[in-house]
């Protein structure tokens, strides 16, 4: 699918690339409640694994699981999606394995 074309599906006036993005990724989420997901936030590299909650106009409420301070773990977190720099959400048979697991 081209740029305009998936601007058109998604209501948008021009392939902004950068609407697309965020339009594309906020649905991700949106249709995602209650699963888990791994993200990974810029500018500094910061991780979050947790449960989606909800998604509010461009931010995303996760409940954190684990993150990379773990004084931060089980805290819930309103993330703006345009943070967000890569994200994975669990998928049946592909799940996010436990990064606390050290019998690996």
């Amino acid at each position: 699918m081209t740029k305009e074309e998936l601007a058109e599906k998604l209501g948008l006036s021009e392939p902004d690339i950068n609407a697309l993005r965020q339009a594309v990724v906020t649905k991700a989420f949106e249709e995602s409640p209650g699963k888990r997901a791994l993200l990974l936030i810029g500018p500094y590299p910061f991780l979050v694994i947790g449960s989606i909650v909800e998604v509010n106009s461009d931010y995303l409420v996760i409940e954190a699981e684990i993150t990379n301070v773990s004084e931060l773990d089980d805290e819930i977190f309103r993330i703006h999606i345009d943070n967000i720099e890569v994200f994975y959400i669990e998928e049946d048979g592909k799940p996010i394995p436990d990064i606390r697991d050290v019998t690996l």
